[in-house]
């Protein structure tokens, strides 16, 4: 493999809800996305298999885990189990978070 660096930016987007955006970077057991929302989007409470971990960098979002709500921002880490429900509401700015997540997310590639 000789592609080891690359650019969220340079890579092509996917829209998986309308006002998100969703750019990859993954290897075979790892994936990392780098997360953009338009203010007031919606992610409608959904669960997967996947662990996901998500680190705020720009903006705010209120989010709901597991029946657990709380406004996250600028350098707030929310971990989320497998199979475990979750929502995210963004507030009234863009927002910027990067997601890992394990196993890899084909829909996402």
């Amino acid at each position: 493999m000789d592609n080891y660096y690359s650019c969220f930016k340079d890579k092509e987007a996917k829209e998986p809800v309308n006002g998100i955006k969703v750019r990859s970077a993954f290897l075979d057991n790892t994936m990392m996305t780098y997360m953009e929302f338009e203010a007031n989007s919606k992610i409608p409470m959904h669960k997967h298999p996947h662990e996901q971990i998500t680190m705020i960098l720009e903006g705010k979002m209120d989010m709901m885990v597991g029946g657990v709500r709380k406004v996250v921002s600028k350098g707030d880490v929310v971990t989320i189990p497998t199979n475990i429900p979750h929502s995210a509401q963004i507030l009234d700015s863009f927002t910027i978070a990067i997601d890992a997540w394990s196993p890899v997310r084909v829909d996402y590639k």
